[in-house]
């Protein structure tokens, strides 16, 4: 299995998150790069890379921006996908953080549903970069979600990170309709 890692905007591809999705999946390939945030950026650098991820073995994870990426890319080639307290309008929310290319992720936001895919979402309820009714609206319907008391923006905390590997875990069998 491999599983690509999408960090947030200004984050990190080695922080608490990847690590935890490393220990719990030795086996597994685990691709966590660095981008700069930048939407035509960040298709260029992880498009080829989710283009080749087999939508049957393979999953995403995506946290705050990285899940507005992680959703993307498991819509437009099928594998799994958990969000973590994932950016629904990335044009709202980084005009609200003062981000100047803030109006390039408009094409991005219009995605083409062109798969089916399992998609989980994990939002803390005191996450204080994000309000987590948004995602909870607009990810109800379609996706399993969970809410956490705490754990706020990053959920890097041991109850937080925990919950992220149960979670990956459910997708994982739920994708495979295994009891697990």
């Amino acid at each position: 299995m491999r599983i690509l890692y999408i960090h947030g905007y200004n984050g990190s591809p080695t922080g608490q998150k990847v690590a935890r999705v490393r220990q719990a999946y030795p086996k597994a390939e685990v691709i966590a790069l660095q981008h700069d945030s930048v939407p035509e950026h960040v298709f260029a650098l992880l498009d080829p890379i989710a283009s080749k991820l087999d939508a049957l073995e393979d999953a995403v994870i995506g946290n705050s921006l990285g899940g507005f990426w992680a959703n993307y890319f498991s819509l437009r080639y099928g594998p799994a996908a958990l969000l973590i307290n994932p950016v629904v309008s990335p044009v709202n929310t980084l005009k609200r953080l003062g981000c100047d290319f803030a109006e390039s992720y408009s094409p991005y936001e219009q995605i083409d549903r062109e798969v089916i895919s399992t998609r989980s979402v994990l939002l803390a309820q005191d996450d204080q970069v994000l309000p987590f009714q948004e995602a909870y609206q607009y990810f109800k319907d379609t996706c399993e979600v969970q809410l956490l008391k705490s754990g706020g923006h990053s959920m890097n905390d041991e109850e937080s990170l925990n919950a992220m590997i149960r979670s990956f875990d459910k997708l994982i069998c739920n994708r495979h309709e295994k009891s697990c």
